[in-house]
């Protein structure tokens, strides 16, 4: 499986307007936000330790799926059963409250923010479409070890971590200001 992100090329990515006056405080609220991403960082390093010790030849196929099974965030997809439909409640719920809380308070509040939000908006999507693929290949691997299947599973995750922490870095530049200055809970 072979997924092609545009959405990393950060001269693509637009950039929210300076807010004159943020203060100390209001800029340490927006700074929440980092605090949620450092949590999903860590699953996904763990995730990564597993996947590295499989590749090491220090494990099997079954702890890599083992690992990813326990994540809140594919337990939560398979609850789901739809990740477009019904948002799992890990990653996708911290997705789903800045698409339906934190996204609608910073819209209108500028163009540039506005588009800042859009942007941020699509890529959750991308992630979503990733994890979902995640999973696909982890059962796969399971079902049917290999070197090509865990290659795959090794290639999908890869590209879900950089996409991850590309998304949260320009997130949380794009966002602290405004996120302190507007009020908007996180």
């Amino acid at each position: 499986m072979t997924f092609t992100i545009n959405l990393l090329d950060d001269t693509t990515r637009p950039k929210a307007p300076k807010i004159e006056g943020v203060t100390a405080p209001q800029r340490q609220h927006g700074r929440r936000l980092a605090m949620i991403h450092a949590m999903h960082l860590q699953q996904m390093r763990e995730v990564r330790q597993v996947l590295d010790r499989v590749a090491s030849g220090l494990g099997a196929a079954g702890d890599v799926a083992a690992a990813v099974a326990s994540l809140d965030m594919t337990r939560n997809i398979r609850a789901s059963g739809n990740i477009c439909g019904q948002e799992c409640q890990m990653l996708t719920f911290h997705h789903t409250a800045e698409d339906q809380c934190i996204f609608p308070a910073l819209m209108g509040r500028s163009e540039g923010l506005t588009k800042v939000v859009e942007r941020l908006a699509e890529e959750h999507l991308i992630i979503h479409a990733l994890i979902e693929g995640l999973e696909a290949s982890a059962i796969s691997a399971i079902e049917n070890p290999s070197a090509e299947a865990f290659g795959e599973l090794k290639e999908i995750y890869d590209l879900l971590e950089t996409v991850v922490q590309s998304h949260f870095g320009y997130e949380q530049e794009e966002l602290e200001e405004a996120l302190g200055f507007f009020e908007v809970d996180v």
